[in-house]
């Protein structure tokens, strides 16, 4: 057929407005099949490890050993496992943490060597094993002996291995897990012994059963401590985090390339009709029928998303397997099996056809729905004066200012996709810095915070004064009333501590004889100082009221603090009693009485969590570039395409280049600068919604702090990109020559 050979003319002609299109739905198919293969793969991966090494719902240690375990297990449908533990100084900046091997709950998988069988023999986590250098085989001296390296292992309770459950980035240089038998404890001094449970019944309230089981313990007279459940262990939940961000992100990003493409094939389809109505009518008027017009018209973009779908979804096969090794190395998980999903590469193929080939449809039929003989008139709307015009104003503007705006306002599909290309664009490179600038603030918070270096938490309840350079503390794990998925403490520290140092949002002190709550865990219950709110113990389960007095401006943790003679007499602690202390120096105190130690100037993993958000922040800053820049180009060609009469016109007329180029390729200055500036707000409501999310998935809340200095980088940058796609454009103005007005005068 005829109009086939004019397909390709057409492409011909435009062959960098198309490359630009077809670059975006390569994007966003190669986006959608890398995201969703790496969640489902992960996603696989952990559920499959966590349920056949059974994973446990909760931990604890106790102050003597539990005898009816066979009891306690049929009382309360469970499986309860028991382990020991013990840190290894390695070095003064590493920690090598012994595990006795299980077979109940918490089973090691061997991802490469073998088991242990004998004395003298250990398994290390693979992470700390290649960032310190050892190999299957190798000899390894922890804890005053000599082990061999058999193989490396996963765990299901260490598949984020944080030496603290309440670290947030892992340090493979300064941490690291290892199994060995349990008789190599016999002789190792101040091992801690570690319960395990699971239970059966997966649909009941954790929290219910957890508090049922406490409640046994205590009416034994066993005291339990370092209680903790899976729902927020950081060490099980961080990987979930992952998965569901990236399932969750796996859709808005390739909808929003697809969206843009859609509006650019559209606004190109229906300017080249409009464009080629005369032509139309007499193909009409020569037989051609409507529905042999319409998949004329259609070629262009369904051979685009065709061709971008299947390029897309090709490139990101052979990504999802290093992707997925890259996560596991970060997350201890075995590599069972990592599957292609052919479904997934389906919708990457079909989804942009579907999306373009719908938008183009409904443009096409739209024109076509016009009788020969109107078509053949050509078009009669092309000085159509819109709403959005006449609400402007022009005329008291100077003739260059108007004919700029009056480009952009007569094109209200070409303005939006401009306008929401730039906002896409801007969100997407300030959403790195931002994520990067609120972690940073967070955490340079604090020193002016805490001022202490150590943190001592005990195993059992003290008595008495303090330690001199220290200030005592007592805590509790509390949640919302119906709504356990929120867990935070409530500490009750000395009201005349200096130690612990909270600001209001003016930065004025407040004081520590009174209740104060952290703004993120304000925000996150819609808690404001005044009131009066009742919360569950997780340790008892009973409620507790507190009142509100102050919301300090503190991002580092979600913590309510309250004077410590206010929580003992409400939990019934008694008077001068306390569970840890704040110290300012290193203090002498037996390790069998501590459940842990945490050093504030090792903020864990700092420097590895840097690191990884400037090289983020980077791609992301490329990404981001180059879709702006893809847009900006396919715009201002569009713009140069229907002013090529007008552009011959200002030849004729004796405009200089640089003026003309002034009226046509900077007409669109003003739509980048709205939509940069837009895109602050979307970005900030961006944020505050996925730090939600974070904080619901790892009880952790972060600010949205928006840097004036990374917001005029990204504004340059669009800007710079601005530029360049102006440079590419400029050498279309200029071949276009004066007689182009006269040939269109004589038509």
């Amino acid at each position: 057929m005829a109009l086939n050979k004019r397909v390709f003319r057409i492409l011909k002609e435009n062959i960098l407005r198309y490359i630009g299109i077809l670059m975006l739905i390569i994007l966003g198919s190669y986006t959608f099949v890398l995201a969703a293969g790496l969640s489902q793969n992960l996603d696989t991966l952990v559920t499959t490890f966590t349920e056949r090494h059974m994973q446990e719902d909760l931990s604890f240690s106790t102050d003597r050993a539990i005898s009816d375990r066979a009891e306690l297990e049929k009382g309360f449908n469970a499986i309860i496992d028991e382990y020991m533990s013990f840190d290894a100084k390695l070095s003064d900046t590493l920690t090598l943490r012994l595990l006795s091997e299980t077979e109940k709950l918490n089973i090691p998988a061997i991802i490469e060597g073998r088991g242990l069988s004998g004395s003298g023999e250990i398994l290390l986590d693979p992470a700390f094993a290649e960032a310190n250098g050892y190999s299957v085989g190798s000899q390894i001296e922890a804890a005053g002996k000599q082990f061999t390296v058999v193989g490396f292992v996963s765990l299901p309770h260490y598949i984020y291995p944080l030496k603290n459950v309440y670290d947030i980035m892992v340090s493979p240089d300064n941490f690291g897990v290892g199994v060995i038998n349990r008789e190599e404890f016999a002789d190792i001094d101040n091992a801690a012994t570690i319960y395990s449970v699971r239970f059966h019944d997966r649909t009941q309230s954790l929290n219910k059963q957890a508090t049922q089981l406490r409640e046994r313990l205590h009416a034994e007279g066993i005291t339990e401590s370092d209680w903790i459940d899976i729902m927020n262990n950081k060490r099980a939940r961080m990987a979930w985090a992952s998965i569901t961000g990236l399932k969750t992100m796996s859709v808005p990003l390739p909808a929003a390339m697809f969206l843009l493409c859609c509006l650019i094939i559209g606004i190109t389809i229906w300017r080249m009709i409009r464009h080629e109505s005369v032509i139309i009518g007499t193909f009409y008027a020569q037989g051609y029928r409507r529905r042999e017009l319409m998949r004329h018209y259609m070629a262009i973009p369904l051979l685009l998303a065709i061709g971008g779908g299947v390029i897309g979804s090709v490139l990101a096969l052979p990504s999802i397997e290093p992707s997925v090794m890259a996560m596991v190395s970060y997350y201890n998980v075995p590599v069972t099996n990592i599957e292609l999903s052919a479904l997934n590469v389906l919708i990457g193929i079909l989804t942009p056809v579907l999306f373009l080939g719908a938008s183009s449809y409904l443009v096409i039929r739209l024109e076509l729905k016009r009788s020969p003989a109107e078509l053949m008139k050509g078009d009669k709307q092309k000085t159509k004066v819109n709403a959005l015009e006449r609400a402007f104003k022009l005329e008291r503007f100077k003739f260059s200012t108007k004919f700029k705006l009056r480009e952009q306002l007569r094109s209200i599909s070409r303005l939006l996709f401009l306008f929401l290309g730039v906002t896409s664009a801007s969100v997407l490179m300030l959403f790195g810095f931002t994520i990067m600038n609120s972690m940073n603030h967070a955490f340079n918070t604090v020193s002016d915070v805490y001022q202490f270096e150590y943190e001592y938490a005990f195993r059992d309840l003290q008595f008495g004064e303090a330690p001199e350079g220290a200030v005592a503390f007592n805590a509790g794990r509390f949640y919302p009333e119906n709504n356990e998925g929120i867990e935070f403490y409530i500490t009750g520290i000395e009201s005349d501590s200096t130690i612990v140092t909270l600001k209001d949002s003016k930065g004025n002190p407040i004081s520590n004889n009174q209740t104060n709550i952290t703004k993120p865990l304000a925000n996150r219950l819609g808690i404001k100082a005044g009131d009066t709110v009742t919360f569950i113990n997780k340790e008892n389960g009973k409620p507790y009221t507190f009142h509100i007095d102050a919301v300090a401006d503190s991002y580092v943790e979600q913590f309510i603090y309250v004077p410590i003679t206010e929580f003992n007499k409400k939990l019934g602690f008694p008077e001068n009693s306390y569970m840890g202390l704040f110290s300012t120096k290193k203090l002498d105190i037996p390790d069998e009485k501590l459940s842990g130690v945490k050093s504030m100037s090792e903020v864990s993993g700092m420097d590895e969590l840097l690191g990884q958000m400037v090289s983020m922040v980077a791609l992301m800053t490329i990404v981001s570039s180059i879709v702006a820049l893809i847009i900006l180009y396919l715009v201002t060609s569009l713009i140069i395409e229907e002013n090529r009469n007008t552009i011959s016109l200002f030849k004729v007329f004796g405009y200089r280049r640089r003026e003309i180029k002034s009226m046509i390729l900077n007409s669109s200055t003003f739509v980048i600068v709205a939509g940069f500036i837009i895109s602050i707000p979307i970005m900030a409501a961006s944020m505050d919604a996925m730090y939600g999310y974070l904080g619901k998935m790892i009880n952790l809340v972060l600010p949205t702090i928006i840097s004036p200095l990374y917001v005029v980088v990204c504004f340059v940058v669009i800007m710079l990109t601005y530029h360049l796609s102006k440079l590419l454009c400029a050498k279309k103005v200029n071949t276009i020559s004066m007689s182009e007005a006269l040939k269109a005068g004589m038509e």
